[in-house]
């Protein structure tokens, strides 16, 4: 039988995975990325980060919202992520299949937990459905927001409606339409200074000995 490829990174029209892999990373987040498939129809994609988890079952954040009859009858948490173990929880009467990094498989039937490690391929097998867990690096930037503290969102707030009262301020201080000068005025200004000076230059060549 042929061996079947762990992932395929695109299925037509649509992508499954954002993350890389963690080898490849530097300065990134580690993810248990799970891919829930049908065939070659991609059901869902999660990327479970430290202190998160991911459901299967009738649930809004499910990665695969599948009839669990058969496995239990109820949703149920496929993967976890708790103080940077990556595990993977096969329900009861559920198929999983590992590849370590160091070419060696192993199969089991659930319930069991698969710890996850760098360079492992995991996949879950739930009738048609299979779900396929790695691990992957996810990138802080563009995936984080910054958060503000909230004495700084304070003194940005008194700071804007600050700006905007005096903004109002000079609005009414202002007259509403600038006088014109008069006439001549810019022309009898200049004389006056030239005046000035020239009697300030007699004043100090009468003080020379």
């Amino acid at each position: 039988m042929a061996k079947e490829p762990f992932f395929a990174s695109r299925t037509e029209g649509e992508k499954t995975s954002e993350g890389r892999d963690v080898e490849a990373a530097e300065g990134a987040h580690k993810a248990l990325e799970l891919v829930a498939l049908r065939g070659t129809e991609v059901l869902g994609v999660r990327h479970v980060l430290d202190g998160g988890a991911c459901w299967i079952g009738q649930v809004p954040e499910s990665v695969a919202r599948i009839p669990m009859t058969e496995y239990g009858g109820h949703p149920v948490v496929v993967a976890e992520v708790r103080e940077g173990q990556f595990v993977l929880h096969v329900p009861p009467r559920a198929r999983g299949r590992t590849h370590g990094k160091d070419g060696l498989g192993r199969l089991v039937t659930g319930p069991v937990s698969l710890e996850v490690d760098e360079g492992d391929r995991a996949v879950i097998v739930l009738g048609p459905v299979q779900i396929r867990a790695r691990l992957v690096a996810i990138e802080a930037s563009g995936k984080e927001r910054v958060r503000i503290p909230n004495e700084t969102r304070r003194l940005l707030t008194v700071m804007g409606a600050l700006y905007v009262t005096a903004l109002a301020l000079c609005a009414a201080i202002a007259p509403a339409r600038p006088e014109r000068l008069a006439t001549g005025a810019v022309r009898r200004a200049i004389a006056t200074v030239a005046e000035s000076v020239v009697s300030v230059n007699a004043t100090h060549d009468l003080d020379r000995p």
